[in-house]
């Protein structure tokens, strides 16, 4: 069993939002996404209270180039020197993200991209590396392999440690002291058959752990995989009976939320975590990437 440890980036002024996770190898150690730049010297802190120095980072497993999840991987690529693993259609966007990845956030973002995410850097094209499905990677003595999970992002990677996979947002969103397992569903990607092929990779693992970016470790795989599933078959159903019915983004935003209300009381999801689903993933801005891909299916 790897010895990772769950780093807490405390972005947004809040804990147990976004986690990178950490897992030392011979000269030092290797993280599994980074969170944004924003978030840097936070990590930088979290790092050296797990007894490292930063500059003893060798590696960074890239989830996929969503910037809550790797935004910061340039500047510490940049920093230390170490290498960025991801999968082949990410690696452009870590590289240059000025060409379509940070643009595109520009426009959602606005005043908030560099308050929310700060400043976004290349990694050096020499320090990515593209991998494929099922290779393994050596890491200083430690075993990394790439699972290619799409469903959530179409570049999305699943990295398997021992009995642990980091699993970025293909096994959703899931918080401390609840069971409830909400899927991101941000467009452009969402493709649920896909995700759902992806969560039967996961199965076929047989983990023991689930490393979850928001957030985590979660040691009952089974049935949070059957839940997120579940979850997912039945929002898409809503979804297409909606688009079915002529109705708009904004009127599948206002279903879904009030479903998960009653789902969330239903599992007595504690206020606390309660107010970190909904910080991180409100659900009728989330959902409307599984508008988009209902309205792309029936067309």
């Amino acid at each position: 069993m790897a010895d990772i440890q769950t780093l807490d980036l405390e972005i947004f002024g809040a804990t147990e939002i976004i986690a990178s996770f950490l897992a030392p190898v011979d000269d030092g150690f290797v993280l599994f996404d980074t969170g944004p730049a924003s978030v840097v010297e936070v990590l930088e802190s979290r790092v050296n209270e797990s007894g490292f120095d930063l500059d003893q980072l060798r590696a960074i497993f890239a989830t996929h180039v969503h910037l809550d999840h790797v935004g910061g991987a340039g500047v510490l690529a940049r920093r230390t020197g170490c290498q960025v693993v991801s999968h082949a259609i990410g690696a452009p966007h870590l590289a240059h993200p000025e060409d379509k990845l940070l643009p595109s956030a520009e426009r959602i973002y606005k005043d908030m991209m560099v308050p929310l995410w700060g400043v976004t850097e290349g990694v050096p094209e020499n320090q990515v590396k593209a991998i494929e499905d099922g290779e393994t990677i050596e890491v200083g003595g430690l075993e990394v392999v790439a699972h290619h999970t799409p469903g959530h992002a179409v570049h999305h990677v699943a990295w398997q440690v021992g009995d642990a996979v980091a699993t970025g947002d293909v096994a959703g969103v899931r918080f401390p002291g609840a069971t409830h397992v909400l899927p991101p569903m941000p467009p452009p990607d969402i493709d649920v058959e896909a995700w759902r092929a992806s969560l039967d990779v996961l199965r076929r693992l047989e983990p023991s752990r689930l490393l979850l970016t928001h957030y985590g470790a979660f040691d009952d795989p089974v049935r949070h995989l059957a839940e997120l599933e579940e979850r997912l078959v039945r929002w898409t159903e809503t979804a297409r009976r909606i688009v079915a019915e002529g109705g708009d983004r904004d009127a599948l935003g206002d279903a879904l939320s009030a479903v998960d209300e009653r789902e969330m009381e239903a599992s007595n999801v504690p206020p606390e975590a309660v107010a970190r689903y909904r910080r991180l993933c409100p659900v009728k801005e989330s959902s409307a990437g599984l508008y988009r891909y209902c309205v792309k299916m029936r067309g």
